[in-house]
């Protein structure tokens, strides 16, 4: 082969892949990546009021246009068992610059015995068996209002672990996991 043809094809190649990375550049997907997510979803926040525990989230469109057709939905995880736990719609739009407040469930203990089991309630809520801890995966979803955009979808993986005082559940910690360890069962 001659070194001018050679030298054709590498021309061609170069050409190619700067025009893929000009279109990424200058493309309505750069736009979304840089004003979205600029929907802040804050870590969901966990009290305990009388027996049950409350866990709500909040979410801030810092966009610079408004934002429509919101769904959070979540996911309980113990081990290899998941859960469908909740599903909130929410075609009310965030206008620039305000809060949305979620509450996600003003029962957790109840939720988690209806899906799980293995949770009384004597004088507070017990463990009937060893005390284990649950993930939960959350996914909002959300669309922007800007020509030719498609839902953003973002996920949060999280571990609900029991803090236990004379055997009754005195609140539960939620801390966040990365999503590599999402996909391990005793995560």
């Amino acid at each position: 082969m001659p070194v001018w043809s050679l030298a054709i094809a590498l021309i061609a190649v170069a050409i190619s892949i700067t025009s893929l990375v000009w279109n990424r550049l200058h493309s309505e997907s750069l736009f979304r990546r840089t004003q979205y997510p600029a929907v802040a979803w804050y870590q969901p926040e966990i009290s305990k009021i009388e027996h049950n525990t409350v866990i709500k989230t909040i979410i801030c469109n810092h966009g610079q246009r408004d934002i429509a057709s919101i769904s959070l939905g979540a996911f309980l995880c113990r081990g290899f068992k998941s859960e469908a736990w909740c599903k909130s719609e929410l075609i009310n739009e965030i206008p620039i610059k305000e809060d949305l407040k979620i509450t996600i469930t003003e029962e957790l203990e109840e939720d988690i015995n209806e899906r799980f089991g293995g949770l009384v309630y004597r004088d507070g809520w017990q463990f009937t068996e060893r005390p284990k801890k649950y993930k939960t995966i959350f996914r909002l979803e959300y669309l922007p209002l800007i020509a030719d955009t498609s839902h953003v979808v973002r996920k949060g993986y999280y571990l609900i672990k029991p803090v236990i005082e004379n055997g009754i559940i005195q609140t539960w910690e939620l801390k966040p996991i990365p999503t590599w360890q999402s996909w391990f069962p005793w995560f």
